[in-house]
């Protein structure tokens, strides 16, 4: 029998030791992606001139059960006005949102889950 050289058996043995990941190395990967994000998006937040908390200081990495998240905290609720822009107090004009956490994603994503899929595989070898 020919060998079988067109890559599926190596592709195939790849998928088989990604859904053989168990739930602690998911959890670490996930933890470990999530703090490099974090890391490229606190110096693309813009700051304010105001003096005191800025959206930089509410920053976060989140572990609750399964779930690994990025949040601000609680006090930093308009970051989503920051990013996306919203109209004036006075209802004459609009303030452009300044896509900081949007562009971060766009740049570094690849890199995140090329991070995440090399971390995973060293981990499932042993």
């Amino acid at each position: 029998m020919a060998a079988n050289n067109n890559g599926f058996a190596e592709a195939l043995k790849e998928i088989n030791t990604l859904l053989k990941v168990n739930k602690r190395v998911e959890k670490d990967v996930l933890k470990d992606a999530a703090e490099y994000f974090a890391k490229k998006l606190k110096p693309r937040i813009p700051v304010s001139d105001y003096k005191g908390n800025h959206l930089r200081d509410a920053l976060k990495v989140v572990v609750k059960n399964d779930m690994v998240s990025v949040e601000f905290e609680d006090w930093a609720f308009y970051w989503h006005l920051v990013e996306h822009g919203h109209k004036k107090a006075n209802g004459r004009g609009k303030i452009k949102g300044r896509h900081f956490v949007q562009n971060t994603w766009d740049g570094e994503g690849d890199k995140i889950a090329e991070i995440m899929r090399t971390e995973i595989l060293d981990r499932m070898k042993g």
